[in-house]
């Protein structure tokens, strides 16, 4: 048994009108149970105060939440571009950027691995119904429970997340319009839905740097597997 457990640092969401910060109890929750300790990190800009975390933390967990100011992957903000928050922008490239070079482990959800993506020279659709013109693409914005699985996604043989779940086709939940585009130097895709939507990415020489598009956290208490991931994710922090 660890004498110590490793300390995961959660993104927080931010709410701009009421100036607070919160995350839901469903990824403090999965860490604690894969044996992390969950510390929801202060939301700043201050690079002397990000670069402390990133030594003083095993890892990193970017949660889920609003668009990217597409300005991080230079272009303009179209119209169907939706809520942004500079604040998390600015901290989780920094976070995902320095994490990867320093290969601290870091597990992105939904927006996080959009982030991640971003962060390492890659972009995203703003609005993937908006610019994908050549197909028919599913429902990726679910009208249903966020604990019940709307369609399935393809893991790679061999991946992270294909043996964190041992099954090639994983039903998951899903609420986002936006998605990866190309995918960063370093990255490769690890899973895809029906349509073709990159649903999961993962690097290739770092020891734990994988996004995932769905929502584990929201999972996990309906479908034990969906804590597979996040075990592994903490299992790679152990530097002992």
């Amino acid at each position: 048994m660890k004498d110590k457990r490793p300390l995961i640092g959660i993104t927080p969401g931010f709410d701009y009108s009421e100036n607070r910060m919160f995350i839901n109890r469903g990824y403090c929750e999965a860490i604690s149970l894969s044996g992390g300790m969950p510390v929801l990190l202060p939301l700043t800009q201050e690079e002397k105060l990000l670069s402390e975390m990133i030594e003083n933390f095993d890892g990193f967990l970017l949660s889920g939440g609003p668009d990217v100011d597409a300005v991080h992957w230079g272009e303009w903000n179209f119209k169907f571009n939706g809520e942004i928050s500079p604040y998390r922008d600015g901290m989780e490239l920094f976070i995902a950027r320095q994490a990867i070079a320093k290969d601290k482990p870091i597990f992105g959800i939904c927006r996080g691995m959009q982030v991640m993506n971003i962060a390492m020279g890659g972009t995203v659709y703003q609005d993937i119904y908006s610019q994908i013109k050549d197909k028919e693409l599913i429902k990726h914005s679910q009208k249903a429970p966020k604990w019940y699985p709307t369609h399935t996604v393809k893991a790679e043989r061999g991946s992270k997340v294909h043996n964190a779940h041992k099954k090639d086709f994983i039903c998951v939940n899903s609420f986002h319009h936006q998605a990866v585009r190309d995918v960063a130097p370093g990255f490769i895709v690890t899973a895809s839905s029906e349509d073709g939507i990159i649903e999961a990415i993962e690097h290739t020489t770092c020891r734990f740097a994988v996004g995932v598009q769905w929502h584990p956290e929201l999972l996990w208490e309906k479908e034990s597997s969906f804590l597979e991931l996040f075990k592994v994710f903490v299992e790679y922090t152990d530097n002992k």
